[in-house]
């Protein structure tokens, strides 16, 4: 994983799971790739420092897929629903 830069005091695990349980993760968003949902979501939460960072970023992009497996077995996330071919 790569460190955030160090003048950002953050947790970027908190933020993950943060991110992980906001609407940001619904099916609102579910067409967004999930750096711009995390991008607006960093900007909603007035973290646009963070956002603006691309290594604090990164980091926390890497923290927020290392939990999405964890956030499904909690049930914080649902499980994508299948789609039936047309």
């Amino acid at each position: 994983m790569t460190p955030p830069s160090p003048s950002m005091d953050i947790d970027l695990e908190s933020i993950s799971w943060d991110f992980l349980e906001s609407e940001f993760t619904g099916p609102t968003y579910a067409g967004w790739s999930i750096d711009r949902r995390l991008q607006v979501y960093l900007r909603h939460r007035g973290l646009a420092a963070l956002a603006d960072d691309g290594t604090a970023c990164a980091a926390l992009l890497e923290r927020v897929m290392a939990n999405i497996g964890p956030a499904l077995r909690r049930g914080v996330l649902n499980p994508p629903k299948e789609q039936v071919p047309t």
